[in-house]
């Protein structure tokens, strides 16, 4: 059976392997947290196991130590800069939703979701068990990301930095892959007058099953869509702030243990348990009927897209087309143009819809997530060597990044100074 290799969860188990005295070393203290020598060799068995590495040689093991705990002294000072910086905020809504898909990305690796809750079983876990041994890594990356995007959008480049970038870097930059340049016309998919009438009457019901005594918690794992459904709807303490103004207003008026009315956001309709208050914070329950379209509004939608591509067939203008009917409004008014794209990082249904096409040609509609998108192929290239003119704005990313990037390790070598930090080892 397939097993679960995802760093937290493999560090756990390793951790739970190492001798007792181990467990008790401290390897650093950084402000007013502590990385522990075991948490130190567990990213190093995960390292030997990914790299197929045997680390059998003492040398070896310590300088892999000293290199180790360096990254973990700059990851665990970016999170104490980040926990401190007022301006920067995560919501539960964010944790929740980058917890759903490290979840999915795990049962991606199995046959079927079975597979993956049998191997869960094995490891001794459940399913919310897991994710909360996720939430507050999630939370902490989320929180360190948001303070790396915040120093990245101070960042700019010239030409000139560009020019002198490639001409530095010209015989190691990685080879451009083979590209398509696209424009397209999306219809996107939105919940009709009956089906959101359907969905709030049946979020009615719902609520009306809970007023009448039944468990919340069962009623949520029953029939709430949020992931939150697997721990009974709970979402855990809260500020304002921190969820969707129509939720957080709704929670803030009632009081602990009273029952909303039904409570439309941009995810769908609510059903709230408020649970506990503490002064300016909350915590609360809910059952979330999303608010996603139905059969018949994607046939619908799905006739005006076979309808526009027909008409182009016929010879309306795409660039026309596109500008009236077109829901992505980023690309409409530009005639639908989205630029290149690295042929592979296309979505799959995208790749087997234009395999067969030559420049100029449009594909009839193709479905993804977003809706129905009706595709033309601009431009086409083979994989090749990056070229300073050409590719001169995937050539500015890279110096951006590069600039980046040193600006960042001179940041925190002197955040650093500002933060207690002790090495021992």
């Amino acid at each position: 059976m397939k097993k679960i290799i995802l760093i937290p969860l493999v560090t756990l188990l390793f951790i739970e392997g190492l001798c007792a005295e181990t467990l008790d070393k401290i390897a650093a203290i950084v402000d007013d947290q502590v990385i522990l020598l075991s948490e130190l060799d567990a990213q190093i068995q995960i390292y030997a196991m990914q790299n197929k590495m045997a680390i059998s040689d003492s040398v070896a093991l310590d300088s892999l130590r000293r290199e180790f705990l360096d990254k973990m002294i700059e990851d665990k000072v970016l999170l104490v800069k980040a926990a401190k910086d007022t301006t920067i905020k995560v919501t539960n809504q964010e944790v929740e939703e980058a917890l759903s898909r490290q979840i999915e990305m795990i049962k991606s690796q199995f046959p079927s979701e079975e597979a993956f809750l049998a191997q869960l079983r094995v490891e001794g876990l459940t399913l919310r068990e897991l994710r909360e041994q996720y939430h507050d890594e999630i939370k902490n990356q989320i929180l360190k990301d948001k303070l790396i995007q915040k120093r990245l959008a101070l960042v700019k480049v010239s030409s000139g930095e560009v020019k002198r970038f490639y001409e530095a870097n010209r015989d190691s930059l990685p080879e451009k892959p083979a590209g398509v340049r696209l424009s397209h016309i999306l219809i996107g998919i939105a919940p009709g007058q009956e089906t959101r009438d359907s969905l709030y009457n049946f979020a009615s019901l719902v609520r009306d099953k809970a007023l009448a005594g039944e468990d919340f918690e069962t009623l949520a794992r029953n029939y709430s869509d949020d992931p939150s459904a697997e721990s009974g709807g709970d979402l855990g303490w809260f500020s304002r702030g921190e969820m969707v103004p129509q939720f957080e207003e709704a929670a803030f008026a009632m009081q602990p243990g009273e029952i909303s009315d039904v409570v439309e956001s941009i995810f769908g309709f609510h059903i709230i348990k408020l649970t506990g208050r503490k002064g300016d914070r909350a915590k609360a329950s809910h059952i979330l009927i999303k608010l996603a379209p139905g059969d018949e509004d994607r046939e619908k939608k799905l006739g005006l897209a076979d309808s526009l591509y027909q008409a182009i067939l016929s010879g309306a203008v795409f660039e026309e087309v596109a500008k009236e009917y077109s829901d992505d409004e980023n690309s409409a008014q530009e005639g639908g143009e989205l630029g290149w794209y690295a042929a592979n990082d296309l979505l799959p249904e995208f790749i087997r819809a234009l395999q067969d096409l030559n420049v100029g040609d449009i594909s009839a509609p193709v479905a993804s997530e977003f809706g129905y998108h009706i595709l033309r192929i601009e431009e086409r290239r083979a994989a090749g060597s990056i070229d300073l003119e050409e590719d001169f704005k995937t050539l500015e990313e890279m110096t951006r990044r590069d600039k980046t990037y040193k600006q960042l390790k001179e940041w925190l070598d002197r955040i650093s100074t500002e933060i207690f930090v002790e090495k021992r080892l």
